[in-house]
């Protein structure tokens, strides 16, 4: 009697396991990058074009190279100011090899404006 009973029992619970399998579900929502405010757009698919090979430029995820670091990181960074960021950008002389390249007063001004909106209140490195 006990066997037929761990029988029954198991074949309901396999049954239940099939029929939960067949059950409609709804096709999730993709994930995509937090929308980009109308007046950094320029600055943002500049970013893209010219940093994001490196690092990741978007308010969420990591950089493709892990030595770069990633745009909330910097802009989190404790006494990092607007002063601070442009001059890094065009007057400092420690750029990594990969990124020798020439930003004119705009570009640095508009990477600087898009760089700033990636600063959280409560921000947390994402490792």
């Amino acid at each position: 009697m006990e066997i037929k009973t761990t029988f029954v029992i198991a074949a309901v619970i396999a049954a239940a396991s099939l029929l939960g399998a067949c059950q409609y579900a709804e096709t999730p929502e993709p994930v995509t990058a937090a929308p980009v405010a109308e007046q950094h757009r320029e600055a943002h698919a500049l970013a893209q074009a010219a940093c994001a090979g490196c690092h990741s430029v978007e308010a969420y995820g990591l950089s493709p190279n892990s030595a770069a670091p990633e745009w909330p990181v910097i802009a989190n960074t404790p006494g990092l100011t607007r002063e601070t960021l442009t001059f890094w950008l065009t007057e400092a002389h420690n750029y990594p090899e990969q990124m020798d390249f020439y930003l004119d007063e705009d570009e640095v001004e508009q990477l600087v404006d898009y760089m700033l909106t990636l600063r959280r209140d409560d921000y947390h490195p994402p490792y």
